[in-house]
């Protein structure tokens, strides 16, 4: 299980991007556009004797400018959170944007976030679901997720179930709590509590803690044999899960946008 001193802290994305593109330089500077996003990161996250978040931003914005992605993403990031830039969510949309045209998953799974959310921007679930698509295909978790609940508001609950088991397997624990609500519910899938009790427990030691009571009442309708069998399973299945990550924010129903450090970890 994931020890709970970790869930503050670690936020673990695995981001695969497309080949090498070659990127204009900056006349002004000299610098080509990575190396401008660099510039920027080593100043914003103080790699040195200081920290100037003006140049940072300067230097990331000159980046995305020339068409970094992850320069875009990062840019986005700071108008979507109102980090270090006002919020303007309009804005982030458009940074989001032209990352995930780039074929950049974390940009996709943003900006299909900002649609589903409608934070700032109209909601669409269908502009959503079509980025949220994108950063699925390349098995991003959190896109994966988003999907899931996207297919819920739309009552299609077989759909949801299969894209929230592709994250809980990934060692989302949102995805984790909402597969073990459907197989509780019976709904998409056939009910099962026994097998809602495993998916509960894993979320629950994953941070998830408000299904402590709904885990009560299942351990109550379980016995107390089929509880240790339920637990030994949770136990074996945590083994198994391919990656652990603990979304950032991770008592949110919809996960929150990674900051800059764990974005240049994914890159």
């Amino acid at each position: 299980m994931i020890d709970d001193r970790r869930l503050a802290t670690v936020v673990l994305l695995f981001c695969f991007l497309s080949g090498p593109a070659t990127y204009a330089q900056s006349s002004s500077m000299g610098l080509n556009a990575p190396q401008l996003y660099e510039k920027g990161m080593n100043s914003l996250i103080r790699v040195g004797v200081s920290r100037n978040d003006i140049n940072a931003v300067d230097y990331i914005r000159r980046s995305a400018e020339l068409g970094y992605a992850p320069a875009q993403v990062l840019l986005g990031y700071f108008y979507d959170t109102g980090n270090r830039l006002s919020q303007n969510s309009g804005e982030a949309a458009d940074w989001y944007k032209k990352a995930a045209k780039q074929d950049d998953h974390l940009a996709a799974w943003l900006l299909g976030r900002l649609y589903f959310t409608g934070f700032g921007i109209p909601r669409d679930l269908s502009a959503a679901e079509s980025w949220l698509q994108k950063a699925a295909d390349h098995g991003d978790p959190f896109g994966q997720y988003l999907l899931g609940m996207s297919r819920v508001e739309r009552n299609d609950y077989p759909q949801a179930a299969e894209w929230f088991l592709k994250a809980a397997m990934q060692g989302l624990p949102q995805a984790q709590q909402q597969l073990g609500e459907l197989l509780l519910q019976g709904k998409g899938v056939n009910a099962d509590k026994f097998e809602a009790y495993v998916w509960l427990l894993v979320s629950f030691e994953a941070g998830k803690r408000r299904v402590a009571d709904e885990l009560q009442a299942l351990e109550a309708e379980l016995g107390a044999n089929k509880v240790e069998e339920a637990k030994t399973k949770a136990r074996e299945l945590q083994e198994k899960v391919t990656r652990d990550v603990v979304a950032h924010g991770f008592d949110n129903t919809v996960p929150l946008p990674p900051p800059p450090d764990v974005q240049r970890f994914c890159r």
